[in-house]
């Protein structure tokens, strides 16, 4: 396949956004990001055409929604002044059940959640306050058809869809400072940029983005945030500082499971925009660096308020899983809660859209070398076992 680089460079794109936002801001806290991820897309992710396409489209999108954001808090200054209750945030190891948990748990009733169109196009269009959303749910809509036509097996691992909650993964792209670029593409360049940047970034832009969704009355204020994210792992802090209230749940799986299904569902996200290609050794490493934080920031801050599940228990034993959960969170589960929790569960049975096959083998993984690896948080698997 020969790449396909972006037609536009980043000044175009920038110069784009604005014509099409019709809002004459200059964004320069965007300039470099977007310009070491153009050189990168261009140099080294093999793009195929209809890829460098979606791409430009993105990028697009995702700067006029920037420049929208911005005009609303310039012209509303009382949006930074809005409160964001909780949040309680799911996190732990890629495909360990914390898609399941977040979607229960939305279920409920009890909690703001973001869902995909949301997290894709999180901007008032007019400016103004509950403005009409139609326009913005079909985009996103038409997005999660083109990727499943694209990439038919992603929805067998992580189904998009417009109405359904989403984890703050595209919405991460907001800020351009965002490790879910690297999911679709293979950019090590950006990859190495991205390594020195605090994470903080996208915590503190994820808040504005709360706040601004209550503005527009998307959300409720004073209910309690759900958020997740398996990309939040040694980032414990970072959160802890932007949102001083939240708490954690942390789903746990043994990675002889979790590394190989991860590695395969990044295959397909990269499949609809042109190569499954992926480095399955940088992003094993990344997990394992990223769970070392997680456990040593847990040993240095016993107070860190985290629950742990077990994946055995997230899928097999609900209801109590459920009632620990809200007890962690200090909120009472009603009758009705609990009863549209169960509901959703009965309907959404694992494996509702197909099987998502994948081993050890096909990933050029070798068990042995993750136990090794990831002694430490085996165990905690084990203590969670015994418990």
């Amino acid at each position: 396949m020969n790449p396909h680089p972006l037609s536009p460079t980043a000044e175009q794109l920038l110069a784009r956004s604005r014509e099409i936002a019709d809002i004459e801001l200059v964004d320069e806290e965007v300039v470099e990001p977007l310009t070491v991820l153009v050189r990168a897309l261009n140099t080294e992710a093999k793009l195929d055409a209809e890829g460098a396409r979606a791409y430009e489209a993105k990028f697009l999108r995702l700067l006029v929604n920037r420049l929208r954001m911005k005009r609303d808090f310039l012209a509303h200054p009382e949006i930074a002044e809005q409160e964001i209750a909780g949040p309680l945030v799911i996190m732990g190891v890629a495909r360990s059940g914390t898609t399941k948990l977040q979607k229960v748990l939305a279920a409920s009733g009890d909690f703001n959640f973001l869902t995909f169109w949301q997290n894709f196009n999180w901007a008032s269009v007019s400016g103004t306050p509950g403005e009409p959303v139609d326009a913005r749910i079909a985009e996103a809509d038409a997005f999660c058809r083109w990727y499943d036509e694209r990439s038919p097996e992603t929805k067998l691992g992580h189904h998009f869809s417009a109405l359904e909650p989403e984890e703050e993964g595209p919405l991460s792209e907001g800020c351009f400072v965002a490790p879910s670029f690297i999911g679709y593409a293979e950019m090590p360049s950006y990859a190495q940029w991205l390594a020195d940047k605090p994470r903080s970034i996208f915590f503190a832009f994820l808040r504005d983005v709360l706040k601004y969704l209550q503005w527009q009355g998307l959300a409720v204020p004073g209910r309690p945030w759900l958020l997740k994210s398996p990309n939040y792992n040694g980032h414990e802090a970072a959160i802890r500082e932007v949102f001083p209230n939240v708490r954690f749940v942390v789903a746990n799986r043994s990675p002889v499971e979790t590394l190989a299904s991860m590695c395969k569902l990044l295959r397909c996200f990269r499949t609809a925009y042109g190569s499954p290609e992926v480095d399955n050794a940088m992003i094993v490493e990344g997990n394992y660096r990223a769970m070392e934080a997680h456990l040593a920031n847990r040993a240095a801050h016993p107070e860190i308020p985290i629950l742990d599940l077990r994946f055995q228990d997230i899928v097999g034993a609900l209801p109590a899983t459920i009632e620990r959960i809200y007890a962690h969170a200090g909120m009472a589960l009603t009758p009705s809660s609990r009863e549209r929790i169960l509901a959703w569960n009965a309907a959404n049975a694992m494996h509702k859209h197909g099987e998502f096959r994948y081993s050890l083998g096909d990933a050029g993984l070798e068990e042995a070398v993750i136990r090794e690896r990831m002694a430490r948080y085996f165990e905690l698997l084990e203590r969670l076992d015994a418990a």
